[in-house]
This record gives structure tokens, C-alpha cells and sequence, in this order.
């Protein structure tokens, strides 16, 4: 081979490897999105509470402020009439909007405002008021000039941002008669670097990341857009939401178990426990509100296994015979002006594990 083609080729891996460096430190100013996929591969294999990232699909959206964003939700309101009563509302830490509409009409809604935004739907389960898009890819974090668009067409294998994001709406009978109740909850997971026993970096693996509420509120402020309310009134109700007290903590009860009291009634309750749930990735397998009951999949996270060993690989980070995911029932119970939430195992047993009393804090972390 001759030397200007290796020097060719020495130059061209060298912008490949500064621009995935380039690609960690990105600002993400504005919440800018744009969210879409780097190529295509086979089917990955499905986890039991995880689906695998659509490849071959994309989807753009603007900022909520651009006027991009304003004219492509607008054109979602065909489900129902424009400008329906759509509001924000907070409960806690939890932003959610309540719209006049019934459940069947809000679902078509909110499932054509992620199709038409170009999200991949990976779970529609009507009856328990869950939608959840695909795992996906922001790709607004990454610089966009001359050389991003040349990886982009020659190296895209190369140039990946290291982070995914995934997003479940929960629509639930409003308080309200005539009214939804619809929530947004973020999940995110990155490829971080593990170390030996030296120290020294070796391998990179998934793993799981907080939730992002601001990304939430983007989205919540989009959808209502969707439902016809006016972008300037829907960026003006973002910023004006108040800041609500905290309104969960942990006590023991009587017996000496651990419980959440969580300062709502039991409709309210029932609602953010339910969001609170999607937003820490447990898995509902029912619910049955009559009794307060959801019927969960935990997995304790400080037992996952999360190798990556390659692009078909990078997210089995679940597969680990030491922690199949277990079930448990988390009760919400009326205690009026307040509820109380607390853990069974699959038999209605009080549950006084360790797992139980790490559920029942992550639960608080977001009820708080």
C-alpha cells in the first residue's frame, strides 16, 4: 500500500477518535433533541423488562421553543378538536398534564404524537394505560459541522453519543369527571468504563441513569402542544409550575417494618405510585386498583452483570443467573388525609426483606 494512502487512512481514524471523544463532552444547551438511530443491525434479544433500540429508525423533533416544534405537533390535533382544555399539574416532584377527553380519545392522541414524531412504540397495553417508545439515540448533543456529516455518512459505526433514552406515558382517569391524567417518565442508560482490580479501565458496560425530569417536562410541554394548546402557553405553564413541599417519607409501623407515607389521598397516591414505578424501570406486570395493588418485577441493581461484548451485546446487560427479577406486590393503602404504601411478596405476605426496604426508597426518591 502506498504511503498516502495509509496517511489517508491514519487521518481519517484520527478525526473518527476525536470525534467520538468530542461526542462525551458536548453541551446540551436548550434541551436541543434529536433523537435517531446510526444505522441498522439484526434483532437484538429481547430482556424480560427491556426492549432492544430500533436501529434502522429515527426520530427529529425541535426544541419546544422553535416554531418547527409548534407546526409539527399541530398537525396531531386531528384526534381532538384544537385547543382542548389541557393543563399542567404537579403533585410532588411529579409534573403531568390533565386533559378534557376520555381515555380512548387521549390514547389516540398521545400514540399519534410519538408516531408522528418518529418514536418506535415497543409496548401499547391499553388496558393498564401504558405506551412505551423504543430505546433511541439524542443525537443533538453531537457537533454538527463538516466533519460530523462525514462520519455520519462513512464512519457512522463509530460515532455514537455512548447513551440511549426510552419513554413511558401512563394515561389514567382523571380526579376530575371528563378528564385524563397523563404522565411522561424518562428511562436512560450509558456505556460507562469499569476498572480492575488495579484500576486500570478494561471494559465498558450499560448501565442504567437517572431519570431526567427536565426531559420529562420537554416532552409533557410537547404533547401539549399536541393536544392543541398554543406553544407560547405551553412554554409560559412550564416555567410558571410551582414547586411543590415534599410529600413522601419512610416510618415504621407498629410491627416495626418499614412503610411510605405519602401525604395524597388514595386516588393521588394510587397515580404517582404508579409513575413512580415507570420512572425506577420496575416492571407492572397488573394492577388492580380496586385492592391498591400493583404486581411488579424487581431486579436489585447491585447484583446485575452488565458486560458489553460488542454492538449485539451492548445492552444484555440484564443477563445474570444471580439476579432473576423478582415479583412483589406493592400495596397502596387508604389512611385518610394520607396513604400508606407498602411491600407483599407474591403470596399478600408482609415482605421484610432487604429488597422490599430497598423498593420502598427508591419509591420515595420520587414520591418525595
Amino acid at each position: 500500500m502506498s504511503v498516502p494512502k495509509l496517511l489517508l487512512r491514519a487521518t481519517i481514524l484520527f478525526a473518527a477518535i476525536a470525534m467520538v471523544a468530542g461526542c462525551e463532552t458536548a453541551t446540551r444547551l436548550g434541551k436541543k433533541i434529536d433523537y435517531k438511530s446510526t444505522g441498522t443491525a439484526p434483532p437484538l434479544e429481547i430482556p424480560p423488562d427491556l426492549t432492544a433500540p430500533a436501529y434502522d429508525e429515527r426520530y427529529q423533533v425541535a426544541t419546544a421553543s422553535g416554531a418547527a416544534a409548534a407546526r409539527a405537533a399541530g398537525k396531531s390535533s386531528e384526534v381532538l378538536p384544537a385547543n382542548p382544555d389541557a393543563r399542567l399539574a404537579r403533585a410532588g416532584s411529579e409534573r403531568y398534564l390533565v386533559v378534557n377527553a376520555t381515555e380512548e380519545a387521549a390514547w389516540k392522541t398521545v400514540r399519534e404524537f410519538w408516531i408522528k414524531s418518529g418514536f418506535v412504540i415497543a409496548v401499547e397495553q391499553p388496558q393498564l394505560g401504558i405506551m412505551e417508545t423504543d430505546w433511541a439515540e439524542n443525537r443533538a448533543v453531537l457537533p454538527q459541522d463538516f466533519l460530523q456529516q462525514f462520519m455520519n455518512k462513512y464512519l457512522s459505526f463509530l460515532n455514537d453519543t455512548y447513551k440511549r433514552d426510552k419513554f413511558r406515558t401512563r394515561i389514567e382517569r382523571g380526579s376530575e369527571a371528563g378528564t385524563v391524567e397523563i404522565y411522561i417518565s424518562h428511562r436512560g442508560a450509558a456505556q460507562l468504563p469499569t476498572k480492575n482490580d488495579h484500576g486500570v479501565p478494561e471494559d465498558f458496560v450499560w448501565q442504567p441513569v437517572p431519570p431526567d425530569p427536565e426531559l420529562e417536562a420537554e416532552f409533557l410541554g410537547r404533547l401539549m402542544i399536541a393536544f392543541g394548546t398554543p406553544e407560547p402557553q405551553a412554554t409560559q405553564a412550564l416555567a410558571a409550575l410551582p414547586k411543590a413541599p415534599e410529600r413522601a417519607r419512610i416510618e415504621k409501623s407498629a410491627d416495626g417494618a418499614n412503610r411510605l407515607v405519602v401525604d395524597d389521598g388514595f386516588d393521588r397516591a394510587w397515580r404517582r405510585v404508579g409513575l413512580a414505578l415507570d420512572r425506577t424501570g420496575f416492571t407492572v406486570v397488573d394492577r388492580d386498583r380496586s385492592q391498591g395493588l400493583y404486581y411488579v418485577r424487581y431486579s436489585n441493581p447491585d447484583l446485575e452483570v452488565k458486560k458489553d461484548k460488542g454492538v449485539l451485546e451492548k445492552l444484555k446487560f440484564w443477563k445474570t443467573e444471580e439476579n432473576k427479577p423478582e415479583q412483589y406486590r406493592v400495596v397502596v393503602s387508604k389512611s385518610d388525609p394520607q396513604s400508606v404504601v407498602t411491600v407483599q411478596d407474591p403470596a399478600g405476605a408482609p415482605d421484610r426483606s432487604a429488597n422490599s426496604d430497598k423498593i420502598l426508597a427508591l419509591l420515595k426518591d420520587q414520591l418525595k
